[in-house]
């Protein structure tokens, strides 16, 4: 995997993830890598510039084709392809699958989690219904019952938003859990919203189960999917929502309209990332492996921390075991920035991004040593 060996040298172009913070500070906080994207996508760019006209475009050709072919040889999930929404991000699709079905007021949401699952209900008028997840065999997971009680007392239609595999957490949800979801959801006629954006980063031998795969056709279920976080290209916003049932679909297309569109572009570098980009994958998954057993090790000589890698992405939830609120402030203050928990439901806990080269990781480690 290519690295980049100055990785500082990002805030030249604007980075968010480089440049929000001070220049003495390495950030390890949202979710995007340091590493070079695959090559196909600099192929994409260079034609696109020297056609040199960047006017509206449309899906293109192979798009939907890419998206089958992969659900169905990564997933064994075959799909119809006019299942296929094309949304121009995971969070807007989020916020649109909400817009959609107005009469959807109460909203099951994991937490700790992803910030804009508290954010995008909230922004929508929606009331929250936390399901709270806890830490079990390295993975974060609900109590029993717990979506089935959440369900109960709800008062209006209820919509469940779910995040598989999870966010902070890695948990790659096995498929026992994901069918009792469904039945659960299926009993109290709820919509299911599933962020699966993760789906393609498992580091383990664990097999990613899709929300649309274990529901029945004719349950409403929104699955929505990218390539941006497997494929390091974040800028160029791009995602997929799969629905199967046809009414659920209708409302969501509808509410399309006069939203921001895929950029073409954005269209052929997904497809090619989904075609071509396969050796790249290869070689990122054995490098962010190689990092998490680097925190694996650091984290032997931290008894006091509790520290989730889990099975996908290329996150660690932290979080002390004596309480401590103010964890995120000491890292901060010893030159590391990580995403600090509040804004996911645990102010106790950060969040560490190690999709950065070892080096990085090491040097960021070392500054963490100090600060505890």
């Amino acid at each position: 995997m290519q690295w980049h060996q100055n990785p500082a040298e990002r805030r030249q172009h604007s980075s968010a993830k480089w440049c929000t913070y001070s220049d003495n500070e390495l950030p390890l906080w949202v979710a995007d890598m340091d590493c070079v994207s695959p090559p196909c996508v600099n192929e994409i760019l260079k034609a696109a510039i020297q056609h040199g006209i960047f006017g509206y475009g449309l899906e293109s050709p192979g798009f939907r084709d890419a998206w089958v072919t992969h659900l169905k040889l990564r997933h064994q999930w075959e799909i119809n392809p006019d299942w296929i929404c094309p949304v121009a991000g995971v969070v807007p699709g989020m916020r649109m699958a909400l817009m959609a079905h107005p009469e959807c007021r109460d909203i099951l949401i994991p937490s700790p989690c992803y910030p804009y699952f508290q954010t995008v209900p909230k922004i929508e008028g929606r009331t929250h219904f936390p399901v709270n997840l806890w830490p079990q065999n390295g993975a974060l997971y609900p109590e029993t019952e717990a979506i089935k009680k959440a369900l109960l007392s709800t008062k209006n239609r209820p919509a469940i938003l779910w995040c598989n595999p999870q966010n902070p957490g890695g948990t790659v949800y096995c498929e026992s859990f994901i069918k009792n979801l469904c039945a659960e959801a299926e009993n109290a006629n709820a919509l299911i919203i599933s962020d699966e954006i993760w789906a393609d980063l498992i580091l383990s031998e664990k097999s990613h189960v899709p929300i649309g795969k274990m529901a029945p056709e004719n349950q409403p279920t929104i699955t929505l999917m990218a390539a941006t976080k497997t494929f390091n290209v974040a800028g160029f916003g791009c995602a997929v929502a799969i629905i199967p049932e046809a009414n659920t679909r209708k409302r969501f297309k509808e509410t399309l309209i006069a939203m921001p569109h895929v950029m073409p572009i954005a269209y052929k570098i997904t497809e090619a990332c989904l075609k071509e980009g396969q050796d790249w994958y290869q070689g990122l998954i054995e490098a962010l492996r190689a990092n998490k057993n680097q925190i694996t090790e650091w984290a032997k000589s931290h008894p006091e921390l509790s520290i989730i890698t889990g099975d996908a992405s290329f996150l660690a939830w932290i979080k002390s075991r004596n309480a401590d609120a103010y964890l995120n402030t000491r890292f901060c203050n010893a030159g590391v920035r990580l995403s600090g928990g509040t804004p996911f439901g645990d102010p106790e806990a950060v969040r560490l991004n190690f999709g950065c080269s070892p080096d990085t990781l090491t040097e960021a480690l070392n500054r963490m040593n100090s600060a505890l």
